[in-house]
């Protein structure tokens, strides 16, 4: 089944790296030899995986899949799976991210060529994935509106009751 192209997904994740890339090359000064805002970037990083790990969890559990026939719950799981994917890269995001600033602080003695250009790496993965993810309060808002209309109806067919509340 083909779906239609969602631009304003695609301006998001534009706008993202565009800001990513002037906060990696703007911002690496003030990221270099700069203790507290490394660990504010790890912090940050650190907090957002672990809740990005529950909303994986909770989104993808079947158990709220909505009631009714098999084929509503399987167009609902292709829905639910795109979701998780897209979850699924911003999990990786954060995680590029956390690594990046570890190998920096790994490196930092070592060349500090490289670790110019890890600094610009992690500010520019966290700066993108900070940006796509206030996206997602939105995001999980639908999945719980979707959830609940979804109930909303099923208990309407059970009753026999029109969708305009006859």
């Amino acid at each position: 089944m083909k779906t239609a192209i969602d631009f304003s997904k695609i301006r998001l994740v534009l706008l993202a790296a565009i800001l990513a890339g002037l906060a990696a090359y703007l911002g690496q000064p003030l990221v270099h030899g700069n203790e507290q805002a490394v660990n504010v970037v790890v912090t940050v990083f650190s907090v957002l995986a672990g809740f990005l790990v529950a909303i994986i969890a909770i989104v993808g559990d079947p158990v709220l899949l909505p009631p009714g026939t098999w084929r509503a719950a399987e167009l609902e799981r292709d829905k639910l799976n795109r979701r998780l994917v897209r979850h699924k890269w911003l999990f990786s995001l954060y995680l590029m991210t956390l690594g990046l600033v570890f190998f920096a602080l790994l490196l930092k003695d070592k060349d500090p060529y490289i670790v110019l250009w890890l600094e610009r790496g992690f500010l520019f993965f966290g700066v993108f994935a900070f940006v796509l993810s206030l996206a997602l309060p939105g995001s999980l808002m639908k999945v719980q509106r979707e959830r609940i209309d979804a109930v909303i109806e099923h208990r309407r067919s059970q009753d026999n009751v029109r969708n305009n509340g006859e």
